[in-house]
């Protein structure tokens, strides 16, 4: 044997053999997280649930990119940032008792262009009716506040969507 010296004993295994036992092509691939770059973007919502977040209560919404509508950047081929596919999510905090209504008032202009898709002006209606739904939106980014930094020494960037709109 090359490689490893010593075969993989199967009965370690156990049941995992029957699922494992897969050729590499046949494994579908992870979605890449990356921001995209600032532009319009077909987005299909992927999910919509409460998390905790270094110990802060926060409601994050999922999107996976389905087409890129238009980039406000000089696209460089050997960059491509995003291709659909790829995922991103924004995080609406709700530690902060002083700051709820902010939180509130950020989610009613950033989904209201759904209200109506929605059948609803309910915001938590409209937030469980959004899932799995497609929007089109325009995609921004900022810098992390606290200046923190990605695995290559880079501040941090996160998306963040706005006039959001069913796609088309």
């Amino acid at each position: 044997m090359e490689g490893n010296a010593m075969a993989l004993d199967m009965a370690k295994m156990g049941a995992l053999v029957s699922v494992i036992a897969r050729d590499l092509d046949d494994i579908p691939d992870l979605p890449d997280y990356k921001v995209p770059k600032p532009g319009v973007y077909k987005l299909l919502v992927q999910k919509v649930e409460q998390r905790e977040i270094n110990k802060k209560t926060a409601l994050v919404v999922e999107y996976s990119v389905v087409d890129i509508i238009q980039v406000n950047e000089t696209t460089d081929e050997n960059d491509p940032n995003v291709i659909p596919g790829n995922m991103f999510s924004e995080a609406f905090w709700f530690n902060d008792q002083e700051r709820i209504e902010n939180t509130l008032s950020v989610l009613k202009k950033k989904y209201s262009g759904l209200a109506e898709a929605c059948g609803t002006k309910n915001l938590l209606d409209i937030l469980n009716k959004m899932e799995g739904m497609q929007v089109r939106a325009i995609v921004t980014n900022r810098l992390d506040p606290d200046g923190k930094q990605d695995e290559h020494g880079k501040v941090r960037i996160y998306a963040s969507t706005r006039e959001m709109v069913p796609a088309v």
